[in-house]
């Protein structure tokens, strides 16, 4: 089961994955952590294993210390992304939103643990373009996108790191895999819930 937990403000989706082990991805901007809480309780949830950023920007990921010192849970991102995360520096786009990024005390590198990820339904998808490290993740019927891809459109390509190409290159491979995997909900790291059509969208953008 995947549970959403809306974003507010400039705060991405929250996505916590509901399964042998409890996993969410994306806790978002480290203002809104108390909101994030608040729909942790709400829905009845006591502990985090692991949390998962799709990449590393402040929105996605500054509330990350904060959920691991709540829950003392590490945090997972895509090797290339690793040193981004620990310094908080340009590539985390912190300083658009005014905001220096606390980083989590224990990360743990993709390549560490993406097979052991498999025994609990994950599947890890690398998909560079918004980011070099961008990732995707299919559990059972279901894609989260992080900020490649969205309901009605794609993430931006401008920012550092960013590649307009490999941006189109990526959401053709998600397409791809989702017709042959049956996808039927995506999730994105901003705004609705979608599905395929959102494939024809993004072909109206790049």
């Amino acid at each position: 089961m995947i549970l959403k937990l809306n974003g507010y403000g400039y705060s991405s989706n929250s996505y916590l994955i509901v399964g042998k082990k409890n996993m969410l991805v994306d806790p978002g901007a480290s203002g809104t952590f108390n909101i994030l809480m608040e729909e942790l309780e709400r829905n009845k949830i006591k502990n985090i294993d692991l949390i998962i950023n799709t990449h590393c920007h402040y929105d996605h990921s500054s509330a990350d210390y904060l959920v691991e010192e709540y829950f003392n849970c590490p945090t997972l991102i895509e090797d290339k992304e690793v040193k981004h995360l620990k310094n908080g520096d340009e590539v985390t786009v912190s300083a658009l939103f005014g905001a220096k990024l606390n980083p989590p005390k224990e990360i743990i590198s993709l390549s560490e643990i993406e097979e052991e990820l498999k025994d609990y339904g994950l599947e890890v998808i690398r998909t560079p373009g918004h980011t070099y490290g961008s990732i995707s993740i299919i559990y059972e019927n279901n894609l989260i996108t992080g900020d490649t891809i969205f309901a009605y459109g794609v993430g931006r390509w401008d920012l550092p790191t960013g590649n307009v190409i490999e941006l189109r290159n990526s959401i053709n491979m998600l397409e791809r895999i989702a017709n042959e995997r049956n996808v039927d909900r995506l999730y994105p790291g901003h705004g609705d819930i979608g599905d395929r059509m959102a494939f024809s969208y993004a072909k109206l953008f790049i």
